[in-house]
Formats: C-alpha cells, structure tokens, sequence
C-alpha cells in the first residue's frame, strides 16, 4: 500500500504530477467525499475520455514511486459503478500538500474581496489590477481575480482546465513573466499552452502579458 508521505512525494514531481494533473486532484479533492465522476473529469480535464486521464495519472505516481500500477486508476482511486473515490492515503498527502500552499491562497481570497469591492463592471478590471499588486504585493491574486472577474464572466463556460488563467499557467507566468507573445511561446511549456482555449488566450493573453509589466 502507498503511504500519504509517498503520495506526498509525488506530488511534489513535475513528471510524477504535471501542472493539469494537480487541476484534476485539487478539484476531485474538494469534490464530496473525494469521489469523482466520469462527466466531472472529463469537465475539470476538457478530455473525452475519463478513464484514460485517470489511468494515465496513476500509471505516471506508481512509476515514479517504483510501484505495479495494475489497472493505474487504481493507484489512486478505488473504482466504484459511478465514481473514483479517492484513496485515503492521497486525500491525506493533498491536505497537507495544499497546507503549504494556503498563505497563497489567503492572499488571493483578500484580493479577490478587495476587487469585488472596487469592480462594478469587467471593463474597470485593468485599473484594479494595478492597485491590487501594489496593496496586496501579489501579482498571483491579481492575476486570479482579473480572472474571476474578467475572463470568466466573458467566457463562462469554458471547462477549468482549458480556462487561460487556470491554476499552472498564473504559477508559470509569475515565475516566468513573458513580456511578448513570442517569449511567452518560448517560456510557457508547450502542452501547458496548447491546453488553454483558443477563444480566451486569443481576447485576453495580450491583456495578461501586459499585466505582468505591473
């Protein structure tokens, strides 16, 4: 059996849990009781086949723990009619791993208040940005309320892992900050970039690089 610390290992892998895999544990970890559904997967990955994303993410943790990975799903799920369920030891190792993330995340839930307050319509986002990097010292909770605000109100329906500001890209870009197009094609890794929808990178990635210049 794998423990919540290999798990935890893991996790903490590029190769062992890539950008768009830690989009589908964060949210099957927040899903009730850590089960996920088929239509949920095939909604947080934009994928068509459910079963092949979570295979796929089990086979890549049981290679990188030296592991058999049997049927791969089953390396981090137990399999019931409707749903993957978790398994415990992986919840476990998420909840930690999010607890070191969780000083970030309070960052951008104040940012996020601060920018609800100030925004009565998308088109005053860019002003805000600003005033929010500098109040806040976080280009990241700026990036995720422009967002909340912005790009998801224009576009409300594109699955979470091809949104344009999904979790992994915001952490790419702030690392990275691309000052053009042609750097960001250069800096951003290739499968990250061509996950994100067409429709949002094309109204809105001009928008963002010129955010990082902030």
């Amino acid at each position: 059996m794998i423990t919540q610390e290999s798990f935890l290992k893991a996790l903490n892998n590029n190769k062992a849990v890539r950008p768009q895999d830690m989009e589908l544990l964060t949210a099957w970890h927040q899903e009730t009781g850590h089960s996920m559904t088929a239509d949920r997967v095939m909604e947080v990955t934009g994928a068509k086949r459910a079963s092949l994303i979570v295979n796929n993410l089990g086979k890549r943790i049981a290679g990188f723990l030296e592991v058999d990975a049997g049927t791969g799903a089953s390396v981090i799920a137990e399999e019931t009619d409707s749903a993957w369920m978790m398994k415990p030891e992986l919840a476990e190792a998420m909840s930690v791993f999010n607890g070191v993330e969780s000083s970030t995340a309070k960052v951008a839930t104040k940012a996020e208040a601060k920018f609800e307050k100030k925004v009565s319509a998308p088109k005053a986002a860019e002003e805000v940005i600003e005033e929010l990097v500098v109040a806040e010292g976080s280009l990241e909770s700026a990036l995720v309320a422009f967002d909340k605000e912005t790009i998801q109100k224009a576009y409300p329906n594109t699955p979470a892992g091809q949104r344009l500001l999904k979790p992994a890209m915001i952490k790419a870009l702030v690392e990275t900050r691309p000052a053009n197009v042609r750097t960001y094609q250069r800096v951003i890794a290739a499968d990250l970039r061509k996950s994100v929808s067409v429709q949002e990178s094309k109204m809105f990635l001009n928008k963002v690089l010129g955010l990082l210049k902030k």
